[in-house]
């Protein structure tokens, strides 16, 4: 079928590789996003970033376009909803009953993520300092952040074997950065689960947690949704995956010789060069 992203109700966006390229726009990206700002259409921007909504609203604007953090939906941000969904409730009743926020309520959370990660849910948990505080769920990011300390990944890993729920932001075995490959997300997590004997949860692109909860959000079915992306795994499997349509775009990690060596379940359904295609 001939491709008009105006037959959707929502259209989601990727963004490193099909919105930009580190701190710049790539072609077609910010009109794009301009007009669907314009015409009121459900839109929303999506990443395995680590950071907050706001956090990447901010670098958005110094590439010249201006998004509300309620249009951007990141994995740091899906870890922080499943945290709050899974655990709200396993330290038992607070010391006010009565009250609407009783602080025994909320979930006892190790932050081994980021900043962004430490914005999003203060006020709602109740953060652990150390190995002999009880703990619900340490949520994980990259190890190259302040709250990744050689001790306190250590600190994770015995709250870990305790019992503690390990939640990856994200499952990225490597992201890259202005020196090259990093080590990601998931290799982090990977290590404090081997380590822990423990099985970690993900929230990041391509788990269905992810997009079910963005659509939840925009209150949209997942059917009614088309994915821009620029990675075969992440972006077009996970969204495959819960039922939206696919775009490849060709301005980041994949190619259409990649698709053509997957099973016709797994590829897009359609490709572009960049976003000025869809303009």
């Amino acid at each position: 079928m001939p491709l008009d992203i105006d037959d959707f109700d929502a259209i989601l966006l990727d963004l490193d590789g099909t919105v930009y390229h580190e701190e710049h726009a790539l072609p077609g990206a910010i009109e794009l996003i301009r007009r669907l700002q314009a015409n009121l259409r459900k839109y929303a921007c999506l990443t395995n970033s680590t950071s907050s909504p706001e956090r990447i609203v901010a670098r958005l604007k110094r590439m010249g376009v201006e998004i509300d953090p309620a249009h951007v939906y990141t994995a740091a941000a899906a870890a922080t909803d499943y945290v709050l969904e899974t655990f709200a409730d396993h330290s038992g009743p607070g010391p006010n009953p009565g009250s609407d926020d009783p602080i025994g309520s909320r979930p006892r959370v190790y932050n081994l993520a980021t900043e962004g990660v430490q914005d999003m849910l203060e006020g709602k948990v109740r953060w652990v300092g150390g190995e002999h505080e009880r703990c619900d769920a340490i949520i994980v990011g990259v190890p190259v952040n302040v709250f990744a300390t050689d001790e306190r990944q250590r600190v994770a890993m015995i709250l870990a074997r305790k019992g503690a729920a390990l939640v990856g932001i994200c499952a990225d075995r490597v992201y890259p950065s202005p020196r090259g490959l990093e080590f990601g997300v998931g290799s982090l997590t990977n290590m404090l689960a081997y380590a822990a004997a423990v099985q970690p949860v993900y929230c990041g692109k391509p788990e269905k947690f992810f997009f079910e909860e963005l659509c939840r959000r925009l209150q949209v079915a997942p059917q009614r949704c088309v994915l821009v992306g620029d990675n075969l795994e992440s972006d077009i499997a996970g969204a495959r995956g819960v039922g939206m349509r696919t775009i490849l775009t060709l301005s980041g990690v994949s190619s259409r010789e990649d698709a053509s060596r997957l099973p016709t379940s797994l590829r897009p359904e359609w490709f572009i060069n960049d976003l000025t295609d869809l303009l």
